[in-house]
């Protein structure tokens, strides 16, 4: 199984993604945070996942676009969608470099939780970095490869992928990597938000209510980031110059 289809096989396993809805609320919350009291005409939410971080935004967009390769997160977004009576919001499935977006422009891109997985990050970057208008701005994720949290994260999935559970490594993103390229772009970044998820072995000892009040009190939000040198997820905000 090629790489890709190991990742959207991973993707599709709804159970799993929901194990982590601790992180979606942060996430969620942190992009709140980020654009607070602004308005955008057009958005795009790109990998979408089940669409919740997007949505729970709706009121500050006046057009939303929802973007996965996995069919059951995009059932579970138009389902999501549905309940909450939202308005003007289109949905894709498919592969991230097949969207034909044409000339269209966006004003604001959210993208959470895919650099750890692409083919082609370079590729990606140049893709999300294009389709954004003079202004707009990228709302991004990236865990730090070379933070020492990372590297034992790393270690622990290399031992489940040598005993038969994990299919596929996640990719070695470092944040000079990420900044290097938003800042040859014309980018700047206004905003970072600094955090971890669960720590080892510790995930199935607490409930999501608890862990996502111990990663609140411990790494605070934006604006009032505690202990963010202890971070290696990064949330970024960038502008286009």
């Amino acid at each position: 199984m090629k790489r890709k289809e190991e990742v959207k096989h991973f993707f599709e396993q709804t159970d799993i993604y929901f194990n982590f809805d601790y992180n979606i609320k942060i996430r969620t919350e942190t992009v709140a945070e980020m654009i607070v009291d602004e308005q955008f005409d057009n958005v795009l939410d790109m990998p979408c996942g089940n669409g919740v971080i997007s949505l729970k935004n709706k009121k500050q967009f006046e057009k939303l676009t929802l973007v996965d390769f996995s069919e059951s997160m995009i059932a579970l977004a138009k389902k999501y969608a549905e309940q909450e009576n939202a308005n003007n919001i289109s949905f894709t499935c498919g592969d991230i470099f097949d969207t034909n977006f044409q000339d269209e422009e966006f004003d604001l891109i959210i993208s959470l939780g895919i650099l750890a997985h692409i083919d082609d990050i370079d590729k990606f970057l140049n893709y999300i970095q294009s389709k954004v208008k003079k202004g707009g701005s990228i709302i991004i994720q990236n865990t730090n490869s070379d933070h020492f949290y990372s590297k034992l994260i790393r270690l622990y999935l290399g031992v489940r992928k040598l005993l038969g559970k994990d299919k596929y490594s996640l990719n070695k993103v470092p944040t000079s990597l990420v900044e290097n390229s938003f800042k040859k772009a014309g980018f700047t970044c206004q905003k970072v938000f600094r955090y971890n998820q669960s720590f080892i072995g510790f995930s199935k000892l607490f409930s999501n209510t608890k862990k996502y009040k111990l990663t609140r009190k411990w790494f605070g939000k934006v604006g009032n980031n505690k202990n963010a040198s202890l971070g290696s997820d990064y949330i970024y905000l960038f502008k286009k110059d």
